[in-house]
């Protein structure tokens, strides 16, 4: 089973107003989220499924990666 997980020297950080911030720390690439997002983001990660939307264009842009589980 393939699960999701940020991708090395990914940070996410959330923000005070309810967003979030994800850095890449190789890149120095930023990407401020809206709390939806956020929210989305989180779920994802929690959940580990590289189904959907979401997933497929994080990891099509490097945000996050797929983890073989098991």
């Amino acid at each position: 089973m393939s699960t999701v997980k940020l991708a090395p020297r990914v940070c996410l950080t959330p923000l005070p107003y309810g967003g979030a911030v994800l850095v890449n720390g190789v890149s120095l690439a930023i990407a401020e989220c809206d709390e939806p997002q956020r929210l989305a983001i989180n779920e994802l990660l929690a959940n580990g499924t590289s189904e959907g939307q979401l997933a497929q264009f994080l990891i099509a842009t490097g945000w996050v990666v797929r983890s073989d589980a098991g």
